[in-house]
């Protein structure tokens, strides 16, 4: 690998090697970040051809790499070699102050072949464990961070951490990137890498890596070193490059998680991506009600099970006894209440009305009660979901793969946005006009994935996917209703009033669970409720106990989120009332507010500290143990404007002997 060319601005240099690779040193420090270590490969291309099927090239190298200077940088066009004839890319690099900018310009394929990914920079720039000693962040779910150095965590976790990243699960592929960022930082030196077109990628992570797996059959020892990294994964618009694809690397000394994520907050703003909830409430006031609200999710069956399902069996007058409840006895001052029933359709229908729990007129009083209690009410829809168990079988309206098929899976996700707006104006205006609704929540729509369709009645690229679904958004605000869903990405945040499915899952990659941040937080926090994930809400049990629950979200400035059976509201009084005593007030008093900071206080992570705009600041210890000034299980808040709060969980075993 012999440098060819050099590029050079007052704060970087860019050396550009025969390979097609490069690396780019940080004047002021020295720091150095290297290309692919393994390989070498500056690009990898993945195809499928008449013949040949799915297949991957490497592009580049040593005798297939051309360069020209150009006034603005340096283009590459390199060359590769698979099955059915050669592969052309050209890529385009220039630096400017502390910023290396980086296009993918034309990619040129074997004839008849069709494009599935480009991947550019290819395993750059890379951090090697136990040397570069840092961590790379990464936007899945809230966001993550991938350690180079020891980890320290509990003993399973720890064991799990060590065993799984070296296996084929120390590669990850992230399909619904949360936001279109990622970054590497070693010794307070680093880049945040920022994707300037966001419709059409994926990101690929290596977790530690030393690709072990790949030599397991031949009983090999791999020859590469343990490393981690992430790069862009370009998809194709419709089987070919389409337009050019941006992105640039911003380097800084002094960077942490929290620059990189405001880093990207900048680039949100200028792109109009952040709209924050004071100027939405502008326009739907009803968003104050939001405001410190813990989200209850009342579930009756519905949309899984047909109304009236043996064993489900419910009535609207207790759901208006569980909603005077809450605001009597219990009492809340503020609840998000979300009723999964009063269909007798199920997806991606609904009306009419169900009349076996009582007259549509007992579901409106539930209604009015909330609003009368200050509380904010909504229903369950789903119009995304196609269920093969019922009469609404409509593969008309369905995704199309490139071969015309219905695309296989995604239950809850089967037919086209390009249907949504229709199929919700069916029902949505008459439910609003009969319940008085003033929010919705649709399910399964939100996520940072878009799709191709294929269909010839209703094609779409995946940009025209993401106007479709804003133009979903516009249609439920045109009925003067605040809106969330499930999940979340970037390009929504501006339409976005609360969303749940942020937080780490149980379903999240095992490896990505072990180090989370609130990227998303930092980045969105004032621009909608963020809440936890519905597979982690406070009824679930995932390995996270009830109290670190708490403490998570107090630090993250978001309400609790439980989902429990209608008939189960008993069960979870006690535990609904405890975190709305610890929550409510912080989280109102918090939710308008940009997250400027957070901070892991101890090595372990167990004692943490997050700051808001409004100058409320708080810490929580997740320790069993007095750390930090803190007792076990512990928060402390203060800037609020009634004073400073404390606290901690106590478990106390209550036992007796029985002499029978």
């Amino acid at each position: 690998m012999n440098e060819v060319v050099s590029l050079e601005s007052s704060a970087l240099a860019l050396h550009i090697f025969d390979t097609g690779t490069f690396a780019v040193s940080m004047k002021a420090t020295g720091c150095r970040w290297e290309p692919d270590p393994w390989l070498g490969t500056p690009c990898r291309v993945e195809m499928t051809a008449p013949g040949h099927g799915r297949q991957t090239v490497d592009v580049g190298g040593v005798g297939n790499t051309e360069w020209r200077a150009q006034t603005d940088g340096v283009e590459l066009v390199m060359l590769g070699r698979g099955k059915g004839g050669e592969t052309r890319v050209t890529v385009w690099l220039g630096v400017n102050g502390s910023v290396l900018h980086v296009a993918v310009r034309a990619v040129e394929l074997p004839e008849n072949a069709r494009l599935e990914t480009v991947q550019y920079p290819f395993r750059a720039p890379y951090l090697e464990t136990g040397k570069d000693i840092g961590y790379v962040a990464v936007p899945s779910h809230e966001g993550c961070l991938i350690p180079t150095g020891p980890a320290q965590l509990g003993t399973t976790d720890f064991w799990h951490w060590e065993d799984v990243r070296h296996s084929a699960m120390s590669c990850k592929r992230e399909t619904m990137s949360t936001m279109p960022f990622y970054g590497g930082q070693k010794g307070g030196l680093g880049y945040t890498a920022i994707l300037e077109t966001t419709d059409d990628f994926d990101l690929e992570y290596l977790i530690n890596s030393n690709f072990q797996h790949a030599f397991e059959a031949s009983g090999k020892q791999s020859p590469y070193p343990y490393i981690a990294c992430a790069w862009p994964v370009w998809l194709s618009q419709k089987g070919i490059l389409g337009y050019e694809r941006r992105m640039r690397f911003e380097f800084a000394t002094g960077l942490d998680y929290v620059g990189m994520a405001k880093a990207y907050r900048r680039e949100a703003l200028s792109r109009g991506h952040l709209v924050t909830l004071r100027e939405k409430a502008e326009a739907r006031p009803q968003i104050a009600r939001l405001a410190g609200a813990p989200y209850l999710a009342y579930y009756a069956g519905y949309p899984h099970l047909p109304p009236g399902y043996p064993g489900f069996e419910h009535t609207y007058k207790q759901l208006q006894d569980v909603i005077d409840d809450l605001a009597g006895p219990m009492g809340l001052e503020r609840a998000f209440v979300h009723f999964w029933g009063a269909y007798t359709t199920q997806p991606p229908g609904c009306l009419p009305f169900d009349t076996a729990p009582g007259p549509v007129e007992d579901l409106a009083e539930a209604v009015r009660k909330c609003r009368d209690h200050g509380f904010l009410f909504t229903l369950y829809n789903d119009i995304s979901a196609q269920l093969e168990e019922t009469n609404l079988w409509m593969p008309e309206l369905m995704w199309k793969t490139p071969d015309g098929n219905v695309r296989p899976g995604r239950r809850w996700c089967r037919t086209c946005s390009s249907q949504y707006v229709d199929l919700l104006a069916k029902h949505m205006p008459e439910v609003v006009a009969r319940l008085g609704l003033e929010a919705a929540y649709v399910d399964c729509i939100n996520g940072g994935f878009t799709d191709e369709c294929y269909d010839p009645d209703h094609p779409l690229t995946r940009t025209q996917d993401r106007e479709a679904r804003m133009a979903f958004y516009e249609y439920l605000h045109s009925l003067g209703l605040i809106f969330g869903g499930e999940h979340i990405g970037w390009w929504n945040a501006a339409v976005l009033e609360y969303s749940n499915g942020v937080g780490v899952a149980p379903y999240t990659h095992p490896l990505l669970q072990k180090f989370p941040v609130p990227l998303y937080h930092l980045v969105f926090h004032d621009a909608l409720v963020p809440f936890c994930s519905a597979g982690d809400d406070y009824t679930t049990n995932y390995g996270t106990a009830f109290e670190d629950k708490v403490l998570r979200d107090l630090l993250r400035g978001i309400p609790p989120m439980y989902f429990l059976n209608l008939w189960d509201h008993a069960k979870w009084r006690r535990k609904i009332q405890d975190s709305y005593a610890v929550m409510s007030e912080p989280a109102a008093a918090v939710m308008y507010d940009e997250m400027l900071s957070h901070e892991l206080l101890t090595e372990d992570m167990m004692v943490q500290r997050s700051t808001f705009s409004s100058g409320v600041e708080v810490t929580v210890n997740l320790d069993e143990v007095e750390r930090e000034g803190l007792p076990g299980k512990g928060y402390r808040v203060t800037g609020l404007a009634s004073g400073r709060h404390e606290g901690h969980f106590q478990r106390q075993l209550q036992t007796r002997q029985r002499n029978d």
